[in-house]
């Protein structure tokens, strides 16, 4: 199948920016909110990809509507970065067109990578037309299976954890362990570098829900907690492992 026509529901920041992205790749595009009727504006596209608030019951309504109103070859797609592909794919009536397509930013610069999840029931067909149409996009594309935190969000929050674990036992300082990853490993940012860029809340949520699904292995550890209750989140509040002046938050 080859997607021409895409529908975008839903709202904020990440709208805005595959608005951008996908004008300037040869692509029909509708853009539409839950305001409007979407599911009507989605009745022509090939690719549905929404874009709404983290709201599982609120992502099955859109799907549930599209479903009824959308050609029988066309591909649901959903930019959550919870494992919630399989769910969203039982209220639709074509499991096999429902996939997971979560647009990571690299905290560097402007450009975007694509998570393509695949449901248990996602077929091969959809998995790879998602493909051909990021590639079109000029947008760099992986595969996984749907797991909790995906790639990404489980290795990032997993160095931070272990990292931070080893600060605290003042095995190294937090310095020498950015400067290692940065040396060693080529990564552009060292793991507390990465952590207050993110958010230390953001890390302790993305480990949390690892934990609830995979075991304790991925519980935060106790720095991070009290961080998060001292308000020290990183950039954004002006402090977390590092302090920050106002020019640079």
């Amino acid at each position: 199948m080859t997607i021409r026509t895409i529908t975008v529901i839903g709202e904020g920041e990440l709208k805005a920016k595959l608005q951008e992205l996908l004008s300037k790749a040869d692509f029909k595009v509708i853009m539409s909110d839950l305001s409007q009727d979407y599911a009507k504006q989605a009745s022509e596209a090939d690719l549905v990809l929404e874009t709404v608030s983290e709201d599982i019951t609120l992502k099955k309504e859109v799907f549930k509507k599209c479903d009824v109103k959308c050609h029988e070859q066309a591909i649901l797609a959903t930019t959550t970065a919870a494992p919630w592909i399989t769910q969203l794919a039982k209220a639709t009536g074509r499991p096999e067109k429902v996939v997971g397509l979560n647009f990571t930013k690299n905290p560097l610069d402007d450009k975007y990578l694509v998570q393509i999840v695949r449901g248990l029931q996602t077929s091969s067909d959809t998995v790879q037309a998602s493909k051909e149409f990021l590639k079109q996009a000029g947008i760099t594309a992986v595969e996984l299976e749907e797991t909790p935190g995906f790639i990404l969000d489980r290795v990032i929050a997993s160095v931070v954890n272990e990292a931070a674990l080893m600060y605290a036992a003042k095995l190294a300082t937090l310095e020498d362990i950015d400067k290692m990853t940065k040396v060693c490993v080529n990564w552009p940012m060292g793991p507390f570098e990465f952590a207050d860029t993110l958010g230390v809340d953001r890390i302790v949520e993305i480990l949390e829900s690892l934990a609830q699904q995979l075991g304790p292995r991925y519980l935060p550890c106790f720095l991070l907690r009290k961080m998060v209750n001292a308000g020290w989140l990183g950039k954004k509040t002006g402090r977390g492992f590092y302090v920050y002046s106002q020019e640079t938050t």
